[in-house]
């Protein structure tokens, strides 16, 4: 099976307790890199609503966090040139 790669970050308003809960669970993860701040990639077998399940335990009503899922496919469009926002966004 093949590893899917996401980036996470969160912002905590209590940020002591959060961030021990975070660590703590980003370090039972076998593959973590540190971006930034509280930026991370995460390579994980696991889907991401498993792994938002997860994490999101950490967090209080007042946290926010991202956890998105970085996927590597093909262009459709070779060097579209538009001054439309619309078919920029469609290449994407």
């Amino acid at each position: 099976m093949a590893s899917n790669i996401f980036l996470f970050s969160y912002e905590s308003r209590e940020s002591e307790g959060t961030d021990r809960c975070i660590q703590s669970r980003l370090k039972k993860l076998h593959d973590i890199k540190h971006l930034h701040g509280n930026l991370y990639l995460i390579k994980s077998d696991e889907d991401i609503h498993l792994l938002e399940k997860y994490l999101k335990d950490c967090f209080i009503s007042k946290d926010r966090y991202y956890l998105l899922q970085v996927k590597d496919e093909p262009y459709r469009f070779h060097k579209a040139r538009s001054k439309y926002i619309r078919v920029w966004m469609d290449d994407i």
